[in-house]
């Protein structure tokens, strides 16, 4: 009996908590108390979200229950699509644009960040900015205009998104200025120091060194010390550590990098940490210790094989990788070969669709807009919305025609750096079997007269006699002791092409190692170019080059200089 009473006078203590507790979660304002300040992504917060979004569907409250799908996309890291998917039905209900627009962009922040898919985060995008057309909230048609921006930043359309980042910063600074709830406050700030962070970014891209070395000073200050923002601090930090690399400055840049690695990686930016392993690696390899840069190149194929996802400014770790293991393991050079085909293969693909989804259906559309509103006022507008109009199309044929000789250009001068790596960028003999009755032979050249010409050929070639000016078959015969015609029937038949196309090999490849492996000639004039190598005039030269490597003189010393940090 008195065990039945100690049982109950227990369960009336904790029937009495629980019902307290009930009680004190009666409101929808109460249960959102519990959570409403913990930090994005804080799995705590989310049973009482689910007694929210409980609450809300008892009641058949619509206003609540977009809230409470709202929060559970904020906190629930494994399930944001879901709640998002969620919200945007429900505000397609019930909702106005602006909280339809809200909710689409929302679902492409997702999208972006988290999952790195970013065909599907442009088409929210896309749907967001379709129905803030017109709405009076700045804020968030500020917002939609800076993701849009993070697209172009990722096409390579830095130009373009720098505008983008730079209105959005001059919003949100001046908002800044006036009074403000303190939600509202940081919002703007966060807002700003995103902006601040992607105009550093963008500005390095550009080159502008000085001007992202400013900026990046600038946030990593407004940020130091706090709790806040940082995240933020840390985005800062590994720009000025980037800056410190840039710099020669390896020491210095290695302590902020790592500083500033474990708060993204905590916030699961695999993106940045895949910069930050990037830029430790170069640092690595800069002091000389290859297995430390080995170990963080492996760190970027982690997130590549575990995401499908890689930045166009990382996957070069792939050609250190595969030099690397060139001459010590032939199975893991021939992974992370296929690995960089693997990648490639992916940012090109993404490249090509998202360049023209956002050219079809933003820009164009923008200016499809700009000429509905101009065509509602007066004759002369009209005629300038015909020329904006007509101005718009050349510039998006432009960025077409630019994205596609970008690639074109890229292709070749990998295809033509991995022959050279490989051994396979020289002229060959043909290999071919003799047969075995001396009738049979095509060529009336005796075997003697052969190995006497190929010996010669070869002293020829070795001692880099065709880069001397004005050489002709005649000329060239009568050096090696032998005739043109001789000399042309031995070229033919053993070089598998005629003394022109011969000749053009020999000077074009001759140039062309020398601008792979010295770098004093990546600096050189077209014209001295040519010259160097034997050839008279500089369009012969430029034509015979890009026949040859299926790309332009000008354009494979650009790509060179860019890969060797040069430019």
């Amino acid at each position: 009996m008195k065990k039945v009473n100690y049982i109950l006078v227990l369960f009336s203590a904790f029937s009495h908590l629980l019902f307290s507790q009930q009680k004190k979660e009666s409101t929808f304002r109460e249960i959102r108390k519990n959570y409403e300040k913990m930090t994005i992504d804080d799995m705590d917060a989310i049973p009482y979200v689910k007694l929210y979004i409980q609450k809300a569907k008892r009641e058949n409250n619509q206003q609540k229950l977009v809230q409470g799908y709202r929060d559970g996309r904020q906190f629930d890291y494994n399930n944001k699509i879901r709640y998002a998917d969620s919200a945007i039905a429900v505000s397609m209900k019930l909702g106005s644009n602006d909280d339809i627009s809200k909710d689409y962009l929302s679902k492409g922040i997702i999208y972006y960040f988290y999952q790195k898919k970013y065909k599907l985060a442009l088409d929210q995008y896309i749907k967001a900015y379709e129905f803030s057309k017109g709405s009076g909230d700045a804020y968030h048609h500020h917002k939609v205009i800076y993701h849009l921006g993070i697209v172009k930043e990722h096409l390579g359309y830095y130009d373009e998104a720098l505008e983008h980042f730079q209105k959005c910063a001059t919003f949100y600074s001046s908002n800044l200025k006036q009074k403000l709830h303190e939600n509202e406050q940081f919002n703007y700030k966060k807002a700003y120091l995103n902006s601040l962070h992607q105009m550093t970014v963008t500005n390095r891209y550009l080159n502008n060194f000085s001007s992202s070395d400013s900026l990046s000073q600038l946030g990593y200050q407004l940020t130091v010390n706090n709790s806040d923002f940082e995240i933020e601090n840390s985005y800062f930090l590994k720009c000025v550590g980037i800056s410190k690399f840039q710099k020669k400055d390896y020491a210095g840049a290695k302590k902020d990098l790592e500083k500033a690695l474990p708060i993204i990686l905590k916030r699961s930016d695999f993106a940045w940490a895949s910069v930050i392993y990037y830029y430790l690696g170069k640092v690595s390899q800069a002091k000389s210790d290859p297995d430390q840069a080995i170990k963080y190149y492996i760190e970027i194929d982690s997130i590549f094989e575990k995401h499908k996802f890689i930045l166009p400014e990382v996957y070069m770790s792939y050609n250190y990788l595969i030099e690397y293991y060139k001459n010590i393991d032939v199975t893991k050079q021939l992974y992370y070969t296929n690995q960089l085909l693997k990648a490639d293969s992916l940012i090109s693909k993404d490249y090509s669709y998202l360049s023209s989804k956002l050219h079809k259906e933003y820009d164009r559309r923008t200016l499809i807009e700009q000429r509905d509103a101009i065509q509602n006022s007066s004759t002369k507008k009209i005629r300038f919305a015909q020329i904006l109009i007509f101005s718009g199309s050349i510039v998006l044929a432009f960025f077409v025609v630019r994205s596609m000789k970008y690639r074109k250009i890229k292709k070749q001068y990998d295809l033509l750096q991995e022959r050279i790596a490989e051994g396979t960028y020289k002229i060959n003999d043909v290999i071919k079997d003799e047969p075995a009755d001396s009738t049979m032979r095509k060529t009336f050249l005796t075997s003697e007269m052969t190995l006497e010409i190929r010996g010669k050929l070869e002293k020829f070639e070795q001692e880099l006699q065709f880069t001397k000016k004005g050489l002709t078959q005649k000329s060239i015969a009568n050096k090696l002791g032998t005739n043109s015609h001789y000399l042309s029937v031995y070229i033919n038949e053993n070089k598998g092409m005629n003394f022109n196309k011969y000749m053009a090999e020999l000077r074009i490849k001759y140039i062309t190692n020398l601008l792979n492996t010295n770098n004093k000639y990546l600096n050189y004039r077209i014209e001295a170019l040519a010259e160097e190598c034997g050839i008279a005039a500089r369009q012969n030269f430029s034509n015979l080059f890009y026949g040859i490597n299926g790309i332009r003189p000008t354009d494979y010393i650009k790509r060179r200089k860019k890969e060797l940090g040069l430019s």
